[in-house]
């Protein structure tokens, strides 16, 4: 394929992804890899699509017939950056993001490489990356973004706070960011003043239909032990966001804290399937399925993330571990 002509359906195609229509961007690159046969880019970009639809083993593939082609194009050391991060695999994700930066600088990349290691909690060297990148670009909303999450990592409550305040002042619909801010204003608050600060912003305008926000004052209202309406808050943040993994995983371990085990094993579990790298929900959903008889459950769980996540190894080992348990079970 002539590098114009690939380089036009690739602007297309990403147009597409930007547009979030999938479908019509799938259609675009399979005409182009049935005509063309293989292209290093394409194939990336159909990579991407597998991630974003969340089918992780078909993005695999697609980078691995990528990689194929040309292992060196830019778009495919992208794609196996964001690919890793998706599967928890942070320092593979950094390594390969600096990679890409260090070959094309861009401030989406910048950011990327942010992300990445602040998930290292290498919070000064995220903090480093962020601020170089926005000295050429200071209204960049992502990269504000990732700047306030790094100094909240380094304990900078300051610094991320007035990250997020420019931030809003940029992008005032940002309801993830408004949430950081709040969270980051009442961070200070007996759980008990902050949960109601938040329940009362919550009453107001279009806040309620921020699930961020009911996120954050679901963590509060449980730091004050109020377990009931905490849950009540996740499920609110849900109902707005379904994918919201973290609400999840957050509702599952406060049905635990509430002794409701069934509930806590169904939320845990969907948190499992969307996360399963997190130790903490997969070590609570574990134990919970073996104090409540569910163990065959929970091998179903895993052979399902097996098929989502192949990348992430360590369910192999809870795998062998459950059937273990099955097998002395049934003797």
């Amino acid at each position: 394929m002539p590098s114009s002509h690939a380089g036009a359906v690739v602007a297309r195609v990403l147009k597409l992804i930007s547009a979030r229509n999938l479908d019509q961007a799938e259609e675009v690159l399979r005409e182009e890899l049935d005509a063309r046969g293989e292209c290093a880019p394409l194939l990336a970009l159909a990579a991407q699509i597998s991630r974003r639809r969340r089918k992780l083993a078909e993005a695999e593939a697609w980078l691995e017939r990528a990689r194929a082609a040309d292992a060196s194009d830019i778009l495919v050391v992208q794609e196996g950056a964001e690919l890793a991060l998706e599967k928890g695999d942070d320092l593979r994700a950094a390594q390969l993001f600096q990679d890409a930066l260090d070959r094309r600088p861009s401030s989406y990349l910048a950011s990327r490489l942010s992300r990445a290691l602040v998930r290292l909690k290498e919070f000064e060297r995220a903090v480093e990356v962020a601020r170089q990148a926005l000295e050429r670009a200071p209204d960049e909303v992502w990269l504000l973004r990732s700047l306030a999450a790094a100094e909240a990592g380094r304990g900078q409550n300051d610094a991320a706070a007035a990250a997020y305040g420019r931030l809003l002042e940029i992008a005032p619909g940002d309801s993830f960011a408004y949430k950081e801010l709040m969270r980051l204003r009442t961070v200070d608050n007996v759980p008990d003043e902050a949960a109601a600060a938040l329940k009362g912003l919550l009453r107001t305008g279009d806040r309620r239909r921020n699930p961020h926000l009911h996120a954050l004052a679901a963590d509060r209202l449980r730091g004050a032990g109020r377990l009931g309406e905490a849950a009540a808050e996740y499920r609110s943040a849900l109902e707005l966001d379904p994918g919201n993994a973290y609400a999840r995983a957050q509702l599952g371990f406060c049905y635990n804290r509430m002794g409701e085990g069934a509930l806590a094993i169904e939320a845990l579990g969907q948190a499992f399937l969307a996360r399963p790298a997190d130790h903490v929900v997969s070590r609570t959903l574990e134990t919970l399925c073996r104090k409540n008889g569910r163990l065959e459950h929970l091998l179903h769980l895993v052979d399902e993330a097996l098929k989502l996540h192949p990348g992430v190894r360590k369910l192999w080992g809870i795998r062998k571990r459950v059937a273990r348990l099955l097998e002395e079970e049934s003797r």
